[in-house]
This record gives structure tokens, sequence and C-alpha cells, in this order.
């Protein structure tokens, strides 16, 4: 029997791309993408790779001593510390060997199966174990069993083969079993193989100078238990000559990763569908590259030519959002700072920077579910291609994008609390059908754009700025909450607003603005509160079909509230906002026009009658409550 996961892939500029999972956990959703191509079952791991048990019987048992060892099978030769293992089948490791190293070097056909039975080996200028030719060997920790396999200074070639880790193989490598493997690799990497890693049980306690687990075409984990602390990737997949290679399949498991580089990396795809992840990358949040805007301008977005903004400014404390029968919870803040001209140039010299992402796919990325708490210097999660979160608990801090995707961006379901990070949600295309999202910006909260990410697998120069027809941001559902110190919601094509709660706040005194829009911007349902500055202020366009109301008032101070009732007094939709503001947009379905509106900002209260769907249509509003210099034109409504 083969074990095999239901994948979406979709051919794409030579690349296999992942767009849609088999199902979900937790919060995820059961239902895939529309991106979906047809499902192709892929197998990832045989009934072989499960199965832990041995016959203690029929198998060769393997005694290390000190600076020597003892077996009796034909098939094992002891040169003094060395032993090699040429023929298929299963073979009991126990005892300890001082500096010294277990060799498989079988047929190309042979499975061999190593168990490891309280096993200690140090090799101080080569591999500990070492793969150099089988089809596939199998490293089994017996039940309850503590090995430890260790690594020296440096690595000393014993023959044509690269060996740079303390487990090195050639062929396909599993590992499983019920006990517990630490690997100490103080020069190079903890895991290689050459061709398939996978793992599906055991807990492995790992620290590298360089990668922890690596698998050049693939690496996948069905279970376990990992500690991963190293100076590279935690987890790692590279190979750059075959597309359909060189990704990574994360199907459960319990994993703590400290990683210098990236927690998670694949040169092709990646599918996470469960675990529990605690990561850090490139010494957490706090160590990430300094942002400068590539405007001219600070820590916030792009600012339009001649708009300035007040700098030194942070985040007030967010309250609660009041709504009928609803509470969508707050952000936490992130500080914002800016980096010298000076200091900017330098960093773009640099020869090479070493990427220090959450979860990073060279090709598509895709989450089913899982648990996430992830502290990164750079993005937390990342794809060149797609990237699909369908589901899962996300607790986030990033130096830089909390999620980014050179194309297209869509969040299906889940919990996402994003406390900080440079930009939220940032995809060519960024749409969010469903789930509970928390973010907290230092620059936007969702970008579409175009251009790539700096520090991705090719790298890309800095984000187009203007109208781009192929950028969209499309909200259709879930609850959504950004506060932000660029624009809210920033969309360099259309912005589409069809369900769900929009709820947002950007900085009052700056040249950004709750919704930025350079295409059309249409509301056809759900509710929308956006507060922020008035200079660049922008309501939704005449193609939509659900009313709205923008508004200039008297500068509010964060803490104020806004409020907007309906005629009979029935109170529509109520919100304390975080941050200092002047200028809102309101939109919900109970808007209808011809009727009139009460729309009240702290103490200062107007009444709205809507001549039409769109209240302060445009943007540049001036003056107090209700004022209506309009730079596109004369807004639609009246005030009493």
């Amino acid at each position: 029997m083969i074990y095999s996961k239901r994948l979406f892939p979709l051919v794409l500029a030579g690349a296999l791309l992942l767009t849609g999972c088999q199902g979900t956990g937790g919060n995820g959703s059961t239902e895939t993408s529309a991106q979906e191509s047809a499902a192709v079952e892929i197998s990832l791991f045989s009934d072989r790779d499960m199965e832990v048990g041995y016959d203690e019987q029929t198998a060769a048992a393997i005694t290390l001593s000190g600076s020597s060892a003892v077996c009796d099978s034909d098939a094992v030769v002891i040169d003094g510390s060395t032993v090699t293992i040429t023929d298929e089948g299963t073979y009991i490791l126990s005892g300890s060997m001082e500096d010294g190293m277990v060799i498989v070097d079988a047929e190309d056909t042979d499975k061999v199966q190593l168990v490891l039975d309280g096993v200690e080996i140090h090799c101080s200028d080569c591999a500990a174990l070492y793969v150099r030719q089988a089809d596939k060997v199998f490293v089994t920790m017996a039940q309850d069993s503590v090995n430890t396999l260790t690594g020296g200074d440096n690595f000393v070639a014993i023959d044509d083969n690269n060996i740079d880790g303390v487990i090195f193989s050639k062929s396909d490598l599993t590992f499983n079993g019920n006990g517990t493997l630490t690997i100490e690799s103080p020069a190079g990497h903890g895991v290689v193989s050459k061709d398939d890693l996978v793992v599906t049980s055991g807990t492995y306690i790992v620290t590298a100078a360089s990668h922890g687990l690596s698998g050049k075409d693939s690496v996948c984990i069905a279970d376990g238990t990992f500690i991963l602390t190293t100076g590279k990737d935690g987890v790692q997949s590279d190979n750059t000559e075959d597309s359909e290679k060189g990704y990574v399949y994360l199907g459960g498991g319990s994993y703590t990763v400290t990683a210098e580089g990236d927690g998670f990396s694949a040169s092709g795809w990646m599918q996470v569908d469960g675990g529990t992840y605690t990561v850090t990358t490139g010494g957490g949040s706090v160590s990430g590259e300094t942002h400068t805007d590539a405007m001219g301008g600070g820590m916030g977005g792009h600012q339009r030519p001649g708009m300035t903004g007040e700098e030194g400014q942070t985040f007030a404390s967010p309250e609660d959002l009041e709504l009928p029968q609803e509470e969508a919870p707050a952000g936490t803040p992130a500080a914002a700072t800016e980096a010298p001209a000076e200091e900017a140039a330098q960093a773009e010299t640099t020869e090479e920077t070493a990427s220090t992402k959450g979860f990073k796919a060279g090709t598509a990325l895709t989450v089913c579910s899982g648990s996430f708490t992830l502290d990164c210097a750079d993005d937390a999660f990342h794809a060149n291609g797609n990237l699909l979160y369908q589901g899962g608990e996300a607790s986030i801090q990033t130096g830089d994008d909390a999620f980014h995707a050179d194309e297209a961006l869509t969040v299906e379901d889940g919990r996402i609390q994003i406390s900080a990070s440079y930009e939220g949600l940032e995809g060519l295309t960024v749409t969010v059908n469903g789930g509970e999202i928390d973010i907290v910006a230092s620059d936007d909260g969702l970008n579409a754009a175009g251009g790539n990410d700096q520090s991705g697998f090719g790298g890309r120069g800095q984000d187009g700025f203007g109208t781009q027809s192929d950028a969209a941001i499309l909200i259709a559902g879930g609850t959504l909450t950004v506060q932000a110190e660029g624009d809210g919601l920033d969309s360099n094509g259309s912005l589409t607003i069809t369900g769900g709660t929009v709820l947002v706040s950007t900085l009052q005194n700056s040249g950004d603005s709750a919704l930025d829009c350079d295409g059309g911007a249409v509301v056809t349902g759900g509710t929308v509160i956006a507060a922020g500055g008035s200079a660049m202020a922008q309501n939704f366009g005449a193609d939509s079909t659900q009313g709205s109301i923008l508004l200039t008032v008297d500068a509010q101070t964060a803490g104020s509230t806004v409020t907007l009732t309906d005629s009979a007094g029935t109170v529509l939709l109520t919100w304390q906002a975080p941050q200092d503001f002047n200028s809102v947009v309101l939109s919900c379905p109970d808007l209808t026009v011809g009727e009139t509106y009460t729309v009240t900002a702290g103490d200062n209260a107007r009444e709205v009658t809507l001549d039409s769907l769109q209240y302060g249509s445009g943007t540049g509003f001036g003056g107090g409550m209700g004022g209506r210099a309009d730079q596109k034109g004369q807004p639609s409504g009246t005030t009493e």
C-alpha cells in the first residue's frame, strides 16, 4: 500500500504549483479553491516508511565498543572504528563509538533497515552515518531508546562525495520509530539526503551549523517531534535542476525551530496539512531589515508627490469594535523606524543576504491547517508563485510581510493574528474569502502590487507603483481588522468588497489613506468602517451596488467612537477607533438611497441623506464634519 496525499498541482511557466488541499482540520475549510486544477495523487509515504517494527531473531546485531565493533554477519565489515554494511537486511546497532562511522555500501537495489537502540557515535572529521549506496535506507529508533550522533569541527573527504552532514546519504532516506535521536553538527548539516528524505515518527533534536534536515529532491514529514537549532535553514529541499522536485510536505508533527536562515524552505512547492509550529528565524522580527520608502518616505506607505506625513508616530492601543452581536479583536502595536539612506545603500551592496523567512516556497505554498507561532526577521509565509491559506491558527511577528506571494495570495479561513509586520498581506492579487484576520502593519495592511520580493529565491526589484490592471484586492467574507501606518487597503489595480466585515485604521497626519485604490473601487456587500486621514481619503466608486458614506470630521483622538444610526435610531455600526482620525468611510447593507442617517464622531453628529449610493465619492476631502471639497467632483447626498 502507498500512502498518498491528494494534491492539486498546476503546471505554469515550467514550475509545479500547488494550489489546493485535500482537506483541513481545525478552522480550515474542506472546500477547495477556485484556482485548483484537477486533483493529482502524489505518493509521499509507503507502508514501510510507516512501519517501525522489526524481527530481532533475523536481524544482525552490531555492538559498538569504544574504537571498534562486533558483529557475526558476513554482510558487515569492521575495520577498526569503521563499520560497513554491504547487503540488504535489518541491522540493530547498540553501544558507543568514540571516533568512528557506520557506512552503508550495498547494491543500488537493496533496502537496508538500521535500528538504533541506545547508540552513541562521534565522528571527528566525517559523517557518523554515511549511506554511500543503497536503494533506500530506513533508520528506526527502537522503543524508548536514546541515540546520539555527533560530528567534529570539519569534514575530510574519503571519496568523491562531498560529505557535509553528521548523517549523509546518497540514497533515499527514511526516519521512523518511537525513540529519540540527537544530532550535533558543529561544522555542517544535521541530516542530508541527496534524494528523498522522509520522516514518519520519532523525536529529533538537531543542532547544526548549517541546515537541520535537508533532502535535495524532497522532504516529506508525516509526524514526529522536532527541535531544530540551525545556522541556516531548519528544514530544506533545494533541487533547481528539476522543476518537479525540491518540494516540502508537512503532514503533521510538533516543531520548535530556531534558525539563522529560513524555518522551512523549498525550491519547489510546499504544502502544510497540519502540525504545531514555533519558529524563530534570523533572530526574530526585531532583527528585520529596516525599511525605507521607494518614493523617499519613511516606514509609511508610498507617498504621493507633494504629500508629507508626520514622523515619529506610533500606534495607540486599539479598542474593541462593537457591532451588533459580534466583537472583533484588536491587534498589538508595532513601532515605526527609519533607516538612513546610507544604510539602505550599504544593504544593497551586500553580496549575499541570508533569507530568514518562516515558510518559503520557490513556486507555490499551500497551508491547509496547523498551529503557527512565528517570529521572523523576514516574511512569515512566502511564495514566489501562489500562496493559499485555507485554515489554521497563526500568531505572527515579522520584520517584513506576514504573507507574501509574487502572484495570487488567497485566505480562505482560519484565525490569523499579525501583531507586528511591515505589510500584512501582499501579493499581485490579495483575496480574502473568510477567516478572522487581525493585522498591525508599519506600512500597508493589504497591498496588491506588482514586483517580486527582493529576498525571494530569484530576487526581485521594488514594488511597482501606479495603476496595474492585474493587481487586485477582493474581500468576500470573514472579519478583517487592519491597523496600519501606511495605507489600510492599498491596490495598484482594483479594490472589490462583496462581503465580510472590514475594519481599517490608519494614521491621520500622513499621505496615506484607509482605502487607496488606483483602479476601480467597488462595494456590493459586507460591512466597511475605514478611519484615517482626510488628505487622500477615498470612497467607493459608481459601479458599487451598496451604499457608502465618506465624511471628513473634526480631528478625533484615538478612542473616539464612530457611530452610524438610521432615522429610527437603530445603531447600524459603532466603532471605537484605535488611532487619531479626521475621515471615515462607512458602508453596510442597510444603507438605502433616499434615507437619512446620523454619523457621530466623538461629540459631533451630522445627518446625511443619501441621494445616490455614494455620499462623498472621490478623494481629497477637507473641512469639518460633512465637508465636501472634492478634488474629483461634488459628492452626491445632502447634510442637514
